[in-house]
């Protein structure tokens, strides 16, 4: 069995409201771990013959859903030159701390014809193992979020890394209402082993975090190995410093 860490954060600290920070803490100390895969989908589907199937079977194993902790509604308005997102049932510290609106910036939007929008709970996984790492598109689950929208995947090993997954994803439709209900599927997070994975709760590692985001910030969109590289050597630098 192989463990993997994961902390949820919504960075309280940051926060001035009392009520909210309140809210906040209350939302990591209960959230639940992502929930395996297979479970969700035998409970939504009964003897259902691809359920059956060793390819699809093999495909679930040791993969896990991360479901919205809270309901967010999400109104997209984007044009030629205008983006405006906006939601009327969260408060605007929250907005602003989750919903990452860097991409509608013209400089990261390019000329794609769909807005491109992120929902950061700063999901970290670590592990002491080389384990890969990938986010997909929770595509066996539907609610307004998977039908409206398109989840960007991607994957790293989180022995050698370790920064928040953010949820980043292409809306289908320039101008669109998204209802994201609490319990919602919104991605799946896949450990690429044949060994058992096991999830365990953690504070979020914050000093891991900040290193990593140094060293991205430092060299942006270096291939992975660069950074598994930088991040070493940076470690064995300490190691150096604290040994002379």
């Amino acid at each position: 069995m192989i463990i993997v860490e994961w902390a949820f954060s919504l960075r309280v600290e940051e926060w001035l409201e009392p009520n909210l920070v309140a809210w906040a803490e209350d939302i990591e100390r209960n959230i639940d771990l992502p929930t395996a895969l297979s479970k969700d989908v035998i409970e939504l589907r009964k003897n259902v013959v691809f359920l059956k199937c060793p390819a699809h079977t093999n495909f679930m194993k040791n993969t896990f859903v991360f479901k919205s902790p809270i309901d967010i509604n999400i109104e997209v308005d984007v044009g030629v030159d205008h983006a405006h997102v906006w939601c009327d049932n969260i408060e605007q510290p929250l907005f602003n701390k989750i919903i990452d609106l860097r991409f509608l910036n013209a400089k990261e939007f390019g000329s794609s014809p769909y807005p491109i929008i992120g929902i950061d709970f700063l999901n970290t996984f670590k592990c002491d193992q080389s384990l890969l790492m990938s986010i997909t598109p929770a595509h066996l689950h539907y609610n307004e979020f998977t039908t409206k929208t398109s989840v960007i995947p991607g994957s790293f090993d989180i022995s050698k890394w370790t920064r928040p997954v953010e949820c980043v994803f292409e809306v289908k439709n320039s101008q669109e209402k998204i209802q994201i209900k609490k319990g919602d599927a919104l991605f799946y997070v896949k450990f690429n082993s044949e060994t058992q994975i096991k999830l365990e709760k953690i504070n979020t590692p914050w000093p891991d975090i900040d290193v990593c985001a140094k060293l991205r910030a430092d060299a942006p969109f270096k291939s992975l190995e660069h950074r598994y590289h930088s991040l070493e050597d940076y470690k064995k630098s300490i190691t150096n410093n604290n040994n002379t």
